[in-house]
């Protein structure tokens, strides 16, 4: 799933940059990009499920920089610290996801309806806890992530900024797409493309 978001938010990556431009600093694109790339690089080491999730979020923090970092970052390390056995089912994967998103709520006051990446991956979440006692297909768990995402994505083109330098446009940040919130859908798009691939 990792190595699919990184070739995901790759080929995104002007994009991305273009849409943080529009209200930001322009680089929300090679940020998330590093996030990525030190994600997926982490994925790969031998350990067990907590350990590597834990190495991914220390990694995101240690080798990048910025607030997209320290987020993600914190959202793995969140995970690790709810890691219940090796082998997940459906219920068990929706409870890492709500308990990344816990930790990294300790770290971002932002929410839904303030245009950041929150608008994309608390709906995304929060699909997930509706669907886990209803489906023991991870397939199906990460398409209803992934929808949710993208609606909430789409949603912040309508939305005045409260966080980071965009909010100093105030209601002239309305008419541009959330760079994280974007980048956040994208991920879960090859999460659920991933999962469906897998069975």
């Amino acid at each position: 799933m990792l190595h699919a978001a990184l070739s995901a938010i790759e080929q995104e990556l002007a994009m991305l940059n273009q849409l943080d431009a529009a209200t930001g600093d322009g680089d929300h694109g090679t940020a998330i990009l590093a996030a990525m790339k030190a994600a997926s690089s982490a994925s790969q080491k031998d350990g067990s499920l907590k350990e590597t999730l834990e190495k991914i979020g220390w990694d995101i923090m240690s080798n990048t920089s910025g607030s997209t970092s320290a987020l993600l970052g914190s959202f793995f390390i969140g995970m690790a610290g709810a890691v219940p056995a090796e082998n997940l089912d459906c219920k068990q994967t929706a409870g890492l996801f709500e308990a990344g998103l816990v930790n990294m709520q300790t770290s971002s006051k932002a929410n839904v309806g303030d245009k950041t990446s929150m608008d994309a991956l608390v709906p995304a979440i929060e699909a997930m806890s509706a669907l886990k006692e209803q489906t023991t297909s991870l397939a199906d768990l990460f398409a209803a992530a992934s929808d949710a995402a993208q609606k909430g994505a789409d949603s912040t083109k309508d939305l005045a900024a409260k966080f980071g330098r965009a909010r100093n446009l105030g209601e002239r940040s309305r008419g541009h797409l959330d760079a994280g919130a974007v980048s956040t859908a994208l991920i879960y798009k090859a999460y659920a493309e991933t999962a469906k691939k897998q069975g």
